[in-house]
């Protein structure tokens, strides 16, 4: 479950960035991607990651000051 955040949009939208993030090795093996959320925030929008995850049938979590972004949509079971 994602919380509120109080900056939704991003300060700068930055395609680049975008592009940058959803081009890591980790998203072609279908692996785990992390970013601090006031990166996202700054570069993207939490609105516009949302939208950019479920697009490409992903998985995005909110775990303590980072997003994880799951690169693939097989079910996760939490074991801890």
């Amino acid at each position: 479950m994602l919380m509120y955040h109080p900056f939704e949009s991003p300060t700068a939208y930055n395609p680049g960035w975008r592009d940058q993030l959803f081009s890591a090795d980790a998203v072609r093996r279908q692996g785990v991607v992390r970013r601090k959320k006031g990166a996202i925030h700054r570069e993207v929008g939490l609105t516009l990651l949302r939208a950019e995850v479920q697009a490409r049938g992903f998985q995005l979590f909110d775990v303590g000051t980072d997003y994880l972004i799951v690169c693939h949509s097989r079910p996760i079971t939490r074991i801890g």
